[in-house]
């Protein structure tokens, strides 16, 4: 519905949309102004809901022994002269006077350092002196297999000898036993630079590492740091995002340990240009919250808030809350805005469940007596709207037919939406609820092989999706759409590979006997030339698309993709009809397939490596001059670590 009634709306009013909100707001009658105490409470009451929903049900799921509590290792305190960390092999490594107090109570000292990250492992040698609370042992070496639990000594005796402890024992050791063959091998980092230098480290064992104040070297410069936290822990829930896309993203972690990351993030893209954001993670095994303010250094600032929760391996429940001020630093707000949304999953044997809860106000503030906040040059609207929506929905899992290579899913839901302003104008009735629910299913071929099978570079790949839905509406009307996709894709060798596809789209919205209502015959004129080939569109839309696409990568640095495609759609494109959809602040289309796009694309795609940790991503689109449109309206550039 909003695909085909949105698209004919705005060729229809376009031109008139910003006039009318104009008339419609200067038409408000003023109440009380803006009150500082009473914004914070809606904010803050706002913000608490996701929280306090979530915290409850995993406090509850925590009593009742659902949740395990996560394995945490050892934490070890390094001090030394110079400490070194280098990102390319995630080493530490460690020079003069050098001290470490290990998770069991134990402090070893001696004069250089190694770690490995990854293998989970140190080493220290060089007048090595052992202190625990039992006494005191002297030696060449000391390793510690952190993740074995197991110590490996080379003691300082009258017979050279190698002594083995476990679980830190260091009373019972075991003499004479046999070692791996690396036990006391130092990370070789000869020619490397490190990525940064420090006096002191807290590492979390298999989990991050916490610099004191450290140097980095900056565009050549040595450039001191307050401190710098690095995290490297296999826990997902720890990489949740809460921010915006941006094209360059140098992020600047402040602090953290195993179950936070406190991070300041130096961004830009396309709209905002330079600004600055902030972003803090707290997570565990089965929960997390992430809140971040982006951006913090300009007026229209984003408050997020992610939470979610593992209650059991078969329920989940996640949050999204997020206000929008535009504030010149922390005045008072010109616009606030508030969106949460709520998304419950119970899984099945066969099926899963989901219950998502939206609601939007799109204004926290009293309502102004001239209808907008600001000066009159630059207003910002009041908006009374605070529409919600509530929908069940079940999906069952893939299920195989028969001894077919075919699978199925199928989907039923029901959903709820209001706003007390109206959602919709029909027939005369301004609806402000509108029920719906909806019915579906999905079958698709993955991957059959065609050609030689066990031949990986002569084979072929046959993938075939066809999906179907029906939805309806308590306003008199339903829409049909189906997607069929068909591609054949081949890898030619370790570098080329390439793809086939057509794909076609159908969307029908009717209204039976009030089709010609809902969709009256429209010839849109522009620049004087008229259509009237639009005048046949009643409400269904078909779009068909060809497309090729190949990605060649000669070297694990370089990668370059082109996708070219050719579009046959009803209504026909015209040039300045419908216009290209909008753009996010990467610069990037909302939309693949929409009304009115150019017969004719092709996109190109260069992704380098710059430098170890760090690759270019360069995007754009040419459009074959269809009218005025040559190319895309800018380059997609993107800095990606």
């Amino acid at each position: 519905m909003a695909f085909l009634a949105l698209a004919r709306r705005r060729l229809v009013a376009r031109n008139d949309s910003e006039a009318s909100a104009r008339e419609d707001f200067s038409t408000l009658e003023g109440t009380r102004a803006f009150v500082l105490p009473r914004l914070i409470r809606r904010l803050c009451h706002t913000a608490a809901l996701a929280v306090v929903f979530g915290v409850a049900l995993s406090s509850t799921a925590q009593a009742a022994g659902a949740l395990a509590p996560p394995q945490v290792g050892q934490i070890i305190h390094l001090h030394a002269k110079h400490i070194a960390f280098y990102y390319n092999r995630f080493v530490l490594t460690a020079q003069g006077n050098v001290r470490v107090q290990t998770g069991d109570g134990a402090t070893v000292t001696g004069q250089v350092f190694t770690m490995d990250l990854k293998l989970d492992r140190f080493l220290v040698a060089g007048h090595v002196t052992v202190t625990w609370k039992g006494g005191v042992l002297h030696g060449a070496a000391f390793s510690d297999f952190l993740a074995f639990h197991r110590i490996y000594f080379v003691p300082l005796t009258t017979e050279p000898d190698r002594w083995t402890y476990k679980n830190g024992d260091f009373a019972h050791p075991l003499k004479g036993r046999q070692m791996p063959g690396d036990t006391f091998d130092f990370a070789h980092t000869e020619g490397q630079r490190p990525f940064l230098t420090s006096s002191s480290a807290v590492i979390g064992a298999d989990s991050y590492v916490r610099f004191g104040p450290s140097r980095m070297p900056i565009f050549g410069v040595q450039t001191p740091l307050p401190s710098f936290y690095i995290g490297f822990s296999s826990n997902p829930n720890l990489s949740q995002n809460s921010l915006a896309g941006s094209n360059a993203d140098i992020t600047y972690n402040i602090t953290g340990n195993a179950y936070s990351t406190t991070a300041v993030h130096l961004r830009y893209d396309t709209q905002n240009k330079f600004y600055y954001s902030f972003e803090q993670h707290l997570a565990d095994a089965n929960k997390y919250l992430v809140f971040s303010v982006n951006p913090l250094s300009l007026p229209s600032k984003y408050w997020n808030l992610v939470t979610g929760a593992a209650l059991s391996s078969r329920f989940q429940i996640h949050t999204f809350s997020q206000l929008h001020t535009y504030q010149y630093g922390f005045s008072q707000p010109l616009e606030v805005q508030q969106a949460s949304y709520i998304n419950l999953t119970q899984a099945f044997a066969e099926s899963a469940v989901q219950a998502n809860f939206q609601f939007v106000n799109y204004s926290l503030l009293g309502q102004p007596a001239s209808g907008f906040y600001g000066p009159s040059t630059s207003p910002h609207y009041w908006i009374p709207n605070h529409p919600s929506s509530l929908q069940l929905g079940a999906t069952t899992f893939d299920h195989k037919i028969g001894r077919s290579p075919f699978h199925y899913t199928l989907n039923y839901g029901i959903g709820f939406n209001h706003s007390s302003y109206g959602l919709q104008n029909f027939g005369g009735v301004n609806y402000t609820t509108i029920w719906n629910h909806y019915v579906g299913g999905t079958i698709y071929l993955p991957s059959l092989k065609i050609g030689e099978r066990y031949n990986p570079y002569k084979a072929y790949y046959l993938n075939t999706t066809f999906s179907a839905q029906r939805q309806w509406f308590s306003v008199p009307h339903h829409v049909d759409s189906t997607d069929l996709l068909t591609s054949v894709s081949r890898i030619f060798n370790q570098r080329l590979s390439a793809y086939v596809s057509y794909e076609v789209q159908n969307t029908g919205d009717y209204y039976n006997a009030g089709q010609q209502v809902a969709y009256s015959p429209y010839v849109p004129i522009i620049g004087g030339v008229s259509y009237p080939g639009y005048a046949a569109f009643k409400g269904v839309a078909t779009l068909h698309t060809l497309s090729l696409g190949a990605t060649w990568s000669p070297n694990p640095n370089f990668t370059l993709s082109v996708l070219a495609r050719k579009h046959t759609d009803f209504p026909n494109p015209e040039p300045g009809l419908f216009g290209l959809p909008p753009t996010n602040v990467l610069g990037q289309s909302l939309g693949m397939s929409y009304l009115g796009q150019p017969p004719y694309d092709i996109t190109g795609d260069v992704r380098v490596r710059v430098l170890p940790h760090l690759v270019l991503d360069v995007q754009r689109t040419y459009f074959f001059n269809f009218g005025t449109l040559r190319w895309s309206p800018q380059f997609v550039v993107q800095l990606i670590p």
